[in-house]
């Protein structure tokens, strides 16, 4: 099995997400993709807020994937620009009372990384939000069958 802790940075994670994925080597891949999460989490962390860290490598997984999907580097610019002026919690809170779902959401579900998304952190940090923000982050990630993350502390 491939140690990816040796994987110090996010350049390193990409060249052998690259290979692993040009080789068929999917479980590599599924490893190295969530240290390449890791590392953009860390990058971003604010020790007195673990939501923040837990939003950045959500936002990592996200830009990696509009990465491949697009075949060049791509920036969820209109999320960071959200980020940016509202905030992460009010931001999720936005994204989550949304009657549509975000195309974030639907990516991540595609490739079977719902514990990326919005939804997921919103229950996962249910203390932070209202309580019918919750309750929709909940609904929808039952509408798709998606197992409930236990709660933070």
């Amino acid at each position: 099995m491939y140690d990816v802790s040796k994987l110090k940075t996010s350049d390193q994670c990409r060249v052998v997400m690259d290979r692993a994925r040009s080789k068929g080597e999917h479980e590599i891949y599924r490893n190295v993709f969530r240290r390449y999460c890791e590392i953009a989490g860390k990058d971003a962390d604010d020790p007195a807020d673990p939501i923040i860290r837990d939003f950045h490598e959500t936002l990592a997984a996200y830009e990696q994937l509009l990465t491949e999907r697009n075949g060049r580097t791509t920036s969820a610019s209109r999320t960071r620009q959200k980020i940016n002026n509202k905030g992460v919690i009010q931001s999720l809170v936005e994204w989550t009372a949304a009657k549509k779902e975000t195309e974030g959401f639907g990516l991540l579900l595609k490739a079977g990384l719902a514990q990326y998304t919005g939804e997921y952190l919103v229950v996962r940090y249910a203390d932070r939000f209202p309580p019918h923000i919750v309750e929709l982050a909940k609904a929808r990630l039952s509408q798709h069958k998606i197992a409930l993350p236990l709660k933070t502390e």
